[in-house]
């Protein structure tokens, strides 16, 4: 059944089963397993980072469409981004590294490296805090903040091109800004799959295709996708990675975000009851992979299946208190500085747009 109304969706459901798939599939390497759980060859926690980018391609592309005016974006999406990362970066710096490190306390504060990773605050990723977990078979500090650079850096891309759209009078939303969309997506495409080295900027590349066919979906009025769509989308995605092999990628692009949109955008008795306690998606994120090093770190031995239980118990709950603590306080902040001035109505047509966080 097609979602109706502003909360009438499974999105917030789609986002904590992608956030848990993250945690869940770090577990692996984390703890110096091999052979994650995949999906047609692509690692459960990466197709999971793909379902992020791909929602927010979409919800913060119908955020642009439902009130283009650009210092309200931009305060939506820095009170929902930096608030609860800055938590996490201050708390890792002077709480969690202290505990753990080995190295006397005076020495830890006594590093410009420990300084350092406070500038992930500023969304330019480090890992490195001394004597914390480098005995890892994953010696790094929360790994998973690489990929906020790259969605802030694509809401910065949806505000563009909004603002060039309405600078050449485009209609917004348009089908023009849904091709700019789409040509960003597959000019991006191409790069990741051309023969040159992208170095580490690839993965976040790879991703920011999916936002942007997130976008284009959203800025072209797709708000309802058809029944078969999906079904259509796992059959093209399973026959062609078996047709082609090492092309797994090409193929995510073209039937993860129907996959995921279909199943967003659809109304499930239980799903739609996800968000009922707050929006935990994010908060999961942020502290999965740093819970799973802290556990690892705390008891090395204890059986696959314990960790991944102990870890989401935790990690749910720390994320919990994020959102109730910081999370949403920070986005009724937002939405109140975001509505100061004249709010221009919702396009005609848009009443079923998704509700956003």
């Amino acid at each position: 059944m097609a979602a109706t109304s502003e909360r009438d969706n499974n999105f917030d459901a789609v986002r904590l089963i992608a956030a848990l798939a993250v945690v869940v599939g770090h577990a692996w390497p984390l703890t110096g397993l091999t052979h994650p759980p995949a999906v047609a060859g692509i690692p459960m926690f990466t197709i999971a980072v793909y379902v992020f980018f791909t929602l927010s391609g979409y919800l913060v592309g119908t955020s642009w469409v439902r009130d283009p005016r650009p210092l309200a974006f931009l305060t939506r999406r820095v009170s929902r981004i930096f608030p609860a990362l800055i938590v996490v970066v201050v708390l890792t710096v002077f709480v969690i590294g202290p505990l753990v490190t080995t190295l006397p306390i005076a020495h830890y504060f006594a590093s410009p490296t420990t300084w350092g990773y406070l500038g992930n605050v500023s969304l330019l990723a480090t890992y490195d805090l001394p004597g914390v977990f480098a005995d890892h078979p994953r010696p790094v500090v929360n790994g998973v903040l690489w990929t906020l650079g790259p969605e802030f850096t694509c809401y910065l891309g949806v505000l563009a091109i909004g603002l060039l759209a309405n600078a050449t009078r485009r209609a917004v939303p348009g089908r023009g800004v849904a091709i700019a969309f789409g040509v960003v997506a597959v000019g991006l495409a191409a790069l990741c799959l051309a023969p040159i080295d992208l170095g580490t900027a690839a993965p976040a590349m790879r991703a920011m295709v999916f936002f942007g066919i997130g976008s284009a979906l959203a800025h072209g009025g797709v708000r309802r996708m058809p029944v078969w769509a999906p079904c259509i989308a796992i059959i093209v995605w399973v026959a062609g990675s078996v047709a082609f092999p090492g092309q797994d990628l090409l193929f995510a692009w073209v039937a993860l975000p129907v996959i995921v949109l279909a199943i967003g955008q659809s109304s499930w008795p239980v799903f739609r009851a996800a968000g009922r306690f707050g929006d935990f998606s994010y908060g999961t994120y942020l502290w999965g992979f740093l819970v799973q090093q802290v556990v690892f770190q705390l008891v090395p031995a204890i059986p696959l299946g314990a960790d991944v239980a102990l870890v989401v118990v935790i990690t749910v709950g720390v994320a919990a208190a994020s959102w109730h603590l910081v999370e949403k306080r920070a986005l009724g902040l937002g939405r109140r500085l975001a509505s100061r001035r004249y709010v221009r109505p919702i396009p005609q047509g848009s009443a079923a747009l998704p509700k956003l966080r």
